[in-house]
């Protein structure tokens, strides 16, 4: 059986098909998109383009209505809330008394401490490194 071949413009790739699918939505989206009735007389139909911008500002006018009174509720909550924190605040600095700040221990029979930890730890350093070198030379010699 003898098959035809495909004209050379005419090529089945993603692309292409694709692009037809799109032509399809879009054609099929325009035709569901007039959803209007159909008015044969212009004024009727300018009527109903007039009613309904009518309506769309009435529900615009009506959501900032509700919009501004929610607003001026919060503003209004908000500002119950930083008063009480106000007055709070404004108790607690009254009641709140710091201790008066102690004297520094002074230790009457030493004069330093910290000085005497440190010739210690030095005195035992050295010591266990002389230590260490005595076994290094004792090593040394054998």
């Amino acid at each position: 059986m003898i098959h035809p071949t495909l004209h050379s413009n005419v090529k089945f790739s993603r692309i292409s098909v694709t692009v037809v699918l799109l032509l399809l939505a879009v054609s099929i989206r325009a035709i569901a998109a007039d959803t209007l009735s159909p008015t044969t007389n212009a004024a009727a139909a300018e009527q109903q383009r007039i009613l309904r911008s009518y309506d769309a500002k009435l529900s615009q006018q009506r959501k900032l209505e509700v919009g501004k009174e929610r607003y001026a509720r919060s503003q209004a909550d908000r500002a119950k809330v930083i008063e009480a924190m106000s007055a709070e605040l404004a108790a607690r600095q009254k009641v709140v008394v710091f201790p008066p700040a102690a004297a520094p221990y002074v230790n009457k029979g030493y004069a330093d401490t910290s000085s005497w930890s440190w010739l210690l730890l030095g005195v035992a350093a050295l010591g266990a490194g002389f230590l260490g070198l005595r076994y290094y030379r004792s090593r040394q010699n054998r």
